[in-house]
Parts: structure tokens; sequence; C-alpha cells
């Protein structure tokens, strides 16, 4: 796959709770709210970005939406009951050549421990592996992220190792372990929960 044979993604992608799709400017609070908690950020190699950071985030993913072609996917995930975002999606084609991608996700605190994350990310490798025909899809975290990385299992995702102290913040080093999946690998894990 080229760079211009990407195909369009239609949104949104619809789950069984949630519909994933484009943010827009008037999501800003509702993204505000989700990552003001000092939680959220607690195995983050950032700083909790400030308002202004969010705002600007959020006009960079409307923009990126008019790419042709598009590489870039950063959605809300937003309840289909309610239209509450209880987090965001994100997908990226890293490298259109070799058909590998990148998928990450977060959740609001108050929507911890509810299976939100699992969801979007099976909804993500789905979309991954089925409309962009990608070959491998990794994401990564924090080795300290246990909830994270039990996502990431749950995926059928294997752990590649980790990059230690590759990122510098917050007065520290900050290490992180690297999750894939392969094409046939997902398969396999398809086939088997639709039996």
């Amino acid at each position: 796959m080229t760079a211009p044979d990407i195909p369009a993604l239609p949104l949104p992608i619809v789950t069984r709770r949630l519909n994933i799709r484009e943010y827009t400017a008037a999501d800003t609070s509702a993204l505000q709210e989700n990552v003001r908690e000092p939680e959220y950020w607690e195995h983050h190699a950032t700083e909790p970005p400030s308002a202004d950071k969010i705002s600007a985030l959020v006009l960079w993913a409307v923009q990126e939406q008019s790419l042709k072609p598009r590489i870039n996917y950063y959605l809300a995930a937003a309840r289909k009951d309610s239209g509450a975002i209880v987090g965001e999606a994100v997908l990226r084609i890293t490298d259109p050549l070799h058909r590998q991608g990148e998928m990450g996700f977060g959740i609001g605190r108050k929507f911890w421990k509810q299976g939100y994350a699992t969801e979007i990310g099976a909804a993500l490798l789905h979309t991954a592996f089925h409309h962009f025909k990608l070959h491998r899809v990794f994401a990564q975290c924090a080795p300290e992220n246990k909830a994270v990385i039990r996502v990431m299992q749950k995926l059928g995702m294997a752990r590649e190792g980790m990059l230690r102290d590759v990122t510098h913040a917050r007065g520290k080093w900050w290490s992180t372990v690297v999750y894939s999946i392969i094409d046939s690998e997902y398969a396999k894990i398809s086939k088997l929960t639709q039996s």
C-alpha cells in the first residue's frame, strides 16, 4: 500500500456501547474534563496539558480530517445512549508501504474499569486489519501501566520488549513497553471469538 492508496475511513466506528467519531470544536470541554485528573497522567511521560494545549489538540484533530490521504485518526469515543465522551481512540498508519500502524486509547477517570478501553482497542484492531489491511499494529505504554498492559494482552497483543529510558520528563527518565499483533494472529483470534 502506498500513501495515495490509503482508503478513507467511514466514521463513526460503531461498537456495542460506543460511537467512535470525529472530534469537533464543541468537544473541547469534554476532553478537558476527561484529562484534568492527575491520575490520568500518572503513567504518561508528558506534562498534563493546559487548556490551550487541549484546544490546540482538538483543532489539529479537526484539521487532520480533511487530509487526503489521511494517516492520523484521533477520534472521540462517545457513548451511544448519552453522547458522553468516555475517552479517545487513536489509529495511525505509520508506514503505508509495509502496512504498519499504531493504536492508542485513553479513558477519562470516571469511566475507568467499565471495559471501554478493551472495546475501543478491539474496534481499532478490527478497523486496522479489515479496513486498512495492515500487517502489524503496535501500541506502547509505560511498564508501570498495568491496566493498559492487561487491555493489550486481552486484545491478543504480544509483548515485543521494553525501550529503556527513551523520554526525560517531569524530572525523571521514562521507559516504554511495546506490544503488537500481526494480521495472521488477529485472524486466528477473530475465528475463535466468532465460533
